[in-house]
């Protein structure tokens, strides 16, 4: 950091005190890592430089922000300041105010920065109303005078990442900035039509709603940081913008000003963990978080701090320092991006990927392309820590991804090949939702709209938040799926194909997205076939078959490496000759290092972000808003039950449940009914009800599997997703159940005879629903075992045609061994409860005892209404649900990280 010949520059921030600059350059943003923080919606997390320049003095240069800022109402991207000026950031009338005033004398006006000297004739603009005159800036830019050049450093790979992505020198920040987590902002997006060139003016664009993690709208944290009396200022041998905070007696951490530490991030709980002093340490303790406090990575709920240990609180890091905790982590860990060292992956003998390594610098995107089998989306998958490598180490800022999955995975976001958002919701509710599961309970729903609100304008899909899902656009769908990974502010973001099947238009546009993504400050990593556009990327990893790796650097080196820059020659000879690709970039880039061994990632992770009853809350109202979003589903759902009690018509007879008539002077109900009327009602309504279960749900779990996949991988508990599926589906199919049996009783008869504790046709309801709730769960353990729903329709269609057959009403069953078989079925038990509800044995005792030849006969002894069978038919009913119930529970488990 320069100071030789620099005149001092006196900085002010609203209504914040004056700050001294006395060395150049310094940088102004909304994370700490900043000299000067502004913690305000509008202010990118880097927003602008302010430099000393031996030929123009003070300059104040626009950093590549989202928003930029303001010199009388127009946006400017570079403004020399001479003797005071006034400055709006991210918004023209709106935006914070920064007031710099030069300590020395100087010129008394404001000039673009150029060439040019004062004497030289400008044609200054109006000012605006609320701008002082001293503000005043021409609209027309001229080109900003060249700054002094350091040598271009040899890789021009690393030269493009440093003009990304470059640290920031050391300067103190005042005790009273504020801090809030966020994407860090980046040079301009060349591929960006809006940007601003020399002589021409940029357009000042619509205000931007507030991005991911920025709540300083909501009133709680309108006084963020006020109580935060802990942060001290920054000892010199402490990296930029990182503060000190030291501890007496006990303090606690959240989200809220009323904290004496406070964590502006919303993963943070609002009040989140407590640090007490003590003779022996610091002692940490959780309180109740829901996301958790770590330490190295490790979730803790008490721990006494040492030396060096890295406390992480949602997004944000604590490092223990000389017996004080220190907000923030190195420069040279947080700049350090994605590094991947060595990753090799074999399974059953067979090698997927083989010593794989590169890195990818904040600032950045990534394209990994490759032919079929090369290994792409499995590198991904390991990089984002869903998937373990044989040997290797993944890092990211500093820290394993393996090893600290627990405390890294909200920092990094995996968009899958497949959709995963619902499409018969509109954007806004699947992202409500997303949110729900995703983000603190103790956030408000205004909170969480605000965070969905600033992903939907940096994803420029605010006017679609009330369009359906399966209405937008490939392209849109895609940038919608972003969006939900963008609810946690990741700083890593993957992408499996997410151009797949969309043509060039919406190829282009997907890829200008993730250029803005990268530009905001992210590492973004692209796995793609498409080819088009890899010139927007700054580094394409090319994979052979077998996943060795053939090429690793800037598109525009391809030529001189590989001798062309035609891909579809590239693909060939990578395709037919993988080891002879490897062997020559091997020779090119040689290393003798053997690759380090894969951390001890020990038992598998479990992630949970809220309570399982609220998880089971959101997942319980998205499925009933999908059913009833479903308009067609709906109506089937209706007719279904309508229609199978209309076809108890067909059923010859007048007798219904009832007995048939009796002959003159015989006593009621003495005579032997001879129709079978009552059994084959039974039967139409058992295997209706058999039926309506298994297909209300055979598709569910196979259709939506990708969304419970990535929300598995985020905090999703199975058992919370499969109670609120089960209660769902009890529900309708009840009232499918109620429907079917009122038409019945309407059309045929009402059942007098039966039942054990409930009057005949109320236990015939609970007979037929019961059935109904265990033939959900038939169809959800169909759909959690096949792979497509096209596999769901053969074993659906078994499943009822054997229930149908050895439900014991439609014929008796002789053959040795097969009325046993029987016993194994949900329909057998559920027509034996139906049996006794309308006293079968009484009203058609021919039905219970059909005799074949002399001396042997099929008995059915359980129809009779007693209470011990009716306790076992429903006992064994409950028996069925719990072991369907495990094997669904089992197939979701699966289903991990």
């Amino acid at each position: 950091m320069s100071t030789h010949g620099i005149t001092p520059l006196q900085v002010r921030v609203g209504p914040g005190g004056p700050q001294t600059i006395r060395t150049s350059p310094v940088s102004l943003g909304r994370t700490p890592d900043n000299e000067i923080v502004v913690d305000h919606p509008l202010v990118s997390r880097r927003q602008l430089s302010i430099e000393w320049s031996a030929v123009d003095g003070w300059q104040v240069i626009d950093a590549g922000s989202t928003n930029g800022m303001f010199v009388g109402g127009i946006r400017q991207n570079v403004v020399a300041v001479v003797g005071s000026a006034r400055v709006r950031l991210g918004d023209a009338t709106s935006g914070p105010v920064l007031e710099l005033t030069a300590l020395a004398p100087a010129r008394p006006t404001i000039v673009p920065a150029s060439g040019r000297t004062p004497a030289q004739p400008q044609t200054p603009s109006p000012p605006a109303p609320s701008e002082p005159q001293s503000s005043r800036v021409p609209p027309q830019q001229a080109p900003r005078p060249p700054r002094p050049q350091t040598p271009p450093p040899s890789n021009p790979v690393r030269a493009q990442q440093q003009q990304r992505s470059r640290p920031m020198p050391a300067q103190p920040r005042p005790q009273s900035g504020p801090n809030q987590s966020g994407p860090n902002q980046s040079g301009p997006n060349p591929s960006d039509p809006n940007q601003s060139g020399p002589g021409r003016p940029r357009p000042t664009p619509p205000r931007r709603a507030p991005r991911f993690g920025e709540l300083a709208d909501a009133p709680h944290l309108a006084a963020l940081h006020q109580n935060a009396s802990a942060v001290f200022e920054v000892p010199s041998d402490l990296r930029v913008g990182r503060e000190t905070i030291v501890l007496s007696g006990t303090q606690r951490i959240g989200r809220t000003p009323d904290n004496d530490i406070v964590v502006s991030d919303v993963l943070a709980s609002r009040h989140h963990a407590r640090v007490t002093s003590t003779p022996q340490g610091l002692l940490l303790e959780d309180l109740g978080s829901v996301n958790g406090t770590f330490v190295n990575g490790r979730r803790v709920m008490a721990h006494r701090l040492s030396e060096n240990d890295v406390v992480t609180i949602g997004n944000s890091d604590f490092v223990m320092t000389g017996g004080v905790l220190v907000r923030g982590r190195p420069q040279t860990e947080v700049a350090g991006g994605v590094r991947v060292d060595g990753v090799g992956l074999t399974i059953d003998g067979k090698t997927l990927l083989n010593d794989i390594s590169f890195d990818a610098a904040p600032g950045t995107l990534t394209a990994i392309i490759g032919p079929s089998g090369a290994g792409k989306s499995t590198i991904s998958k390991i990089v984002a820590g869903l998937g373990d490598p044989t040997v290797g180490v993944v890092t990211f800022e500093g820290r394993g991804v393996h090893a600290e999955y627990e405390a890294l995975r909200t920092r990094i976001g995996m968009v899958p090949q497949d959709d995963v958002l619902h499409r018969k919701l509109t954007l806004r509710q699947a992202l409500r939702y997303a949110a729900e599961l995703r983000l603190p309970a103790d956030l408000s729903t205004a909170d969480r709209d605000h965070v969905i609100d600033g992903v939907l304008s940096e994803l420029q899909l605010t006017e679609h938040v009330d369009t359906r899902v399966d209405r937008l656009s490939g392209g849109q769908r895609k940038r919608a799926s972003v969006a939900m990974e963008l609810l946690t502010g990741p700083s890593l973001l993957i992408l499996d194909e997410p151009t797949s099947g969309l043509d060039p238009a919406l190829d282009r546009q997907v890829m200008q997205t993730l250029r803005r993504l990268a530009d905001a400050g992210r590492v973004v990593l692209v796995v793609t076939h498409s080819l088009t556009y890899l010139s927007l990327c700054d580094r394409v990893l090319l994979l052979a078959p077998g996943g060795k790796t053939a090429f690793c650097g800037a598109p525009k080196d391809v030529g001189a490496e590989l001798g062309t820059t035609d891909w579809a020659e590239i693909f060939a000879f990578t395709a037919d000759h993988p080891d002879q690709a490897w062997a020559a970039y091997r020779h090119r880039h040689p290393h003798s290092s053997s690759p380090p061994a894969a951390p001890s990632t020990g038992p598998s992770v479990e992630v949970h972000q809220a309570s399982a009853g609220r998880q089971a809350s959101t997942v319980f109202r998205r499925q009933l808003r999908l059913i009833l979003a479903d308009r067609g589903y709906l109506v089937f759902l209706l007719l279904l039950p309508i229609v199978l009690g209309a076809l108890t018509l067909v059923i010859p007879g007048e007798n219904g449940f009832g007995l048939i008539e009796t002959e003159p002077g015989l006593a009621p109900g003495s005579s032997i009914p001879s129709s079978p009327e009552a059994i084959q009602l039974l039967v139409v309504l058992v295997i209706g009800a058999a039926f309506m279960g298994a297909a209300l749900t055979v598709r569910d779990l196979v259709g939506e599997r990708p969304i419970f996949e990535r929300e598995r991988a985020v905090g999703l508990r199975p058992g919370a997703y499969l109670a609120a599926k089960a209660v769902v589906f009890f529900s309708l199919t009840a009232m499918q159940s109620a429907i079917m049996l009122g038409i019945t009783y309407g059309l045929r008869d009402i059942p007098e005879f039966g039942g054990v504790v409930l009057p005949p046709p109320v236990s015939l309801f609970v007979a037929i629903a019961a059935l109904a709730c265990v033939s959900t769960l038939v169809g959800l353990a169909i759909s959690s075992l096949v792979r497509s729903n096209e596999q769901t329709m053969p074993p659906l269609v078994i499943v009822v045609m054997v229930q149908l057959v050895f439900c014991g009403g439609l014929f008796p069953i002789t053959a040795t061994g097969a009325a046993q078989l029987g016993w194994i079925f949900p329909a057998y038990w559920g027509f034996t409860a139906a049996a006794q509800s309308v006293d079968v044995p009484r009203v058609n005792p021919e039905a219970t005892q059909v005799r074949q030849v002399p001396g042997k006969a099929v008995e059915y002894p359980w129809w009779e209404p007693t209470t011990a069978h009716t306790v076992l038919a429903y006992g064994v009913l409950a028996v069925m649900a719990v072991l369907l119930l495990a094997l669904i529970y089992s197939r979701l488990r699966l289903r991990k990280r």
